[in-house]
């Protein structure tokens, strides 16, 4: 009877390794915000509980898992203000949190390339 060769586990790419961390990023900012909406002060639970990126995931991949880079948001605020006013949201953010303002707009000036599956590890190991 021949032997059964052991299948090799399947290499995840970056971009799985990111979005795993992101998700860890987005659990974290709802908690330190304690579930509630950033702009209109509600209790948010569940599908209705959105972290959303200050500076966008797209153009700022290195800041995609900082979770100093996330704000909790009710669907109504993120989906209806926070993506369909940028300017107004974007100058409410400067306003409201200008210390986070100041840090993230330097840190978005950086670049930098992260190892996503050891960003991975190190925040696995945290928990």
């Amino acid at each position: 009877m021949p032997l059964k060769r052991k299948k090799q586990p399947k290499k995840h790419s970056s971009t799985y390794w990111r979005k795993k961390c992101v998700g860890q990023a987005k659990i974290k900012a709802k908690e330190r915000d304690k579930y509630i909406c950033q702009k209109c002060g509600k209790k948010v639970e569940g599908m209705n509980a959105h972290g959303s990126h200050i500076y966008n995931e797209g153009t700022y991949k290195s800041m995609s898992a900082d979770v100093d880079n996330i704000l909790t948001f009710c669907y109504y605020c993120h989906i209806n203000w926070w993506h369909k006013n940028p300017l107004e949201a974007s100058e409410w953010f400067k306003n409201k949190f200008p210390e986070l303002y100041k840090t993230l707009r330097k840190r978005s000036q950086t670049l930098c390339t992260i190892n996503w599956e050891k960003r991975w590890e190190e925040i696995t190991n945290l928990t």
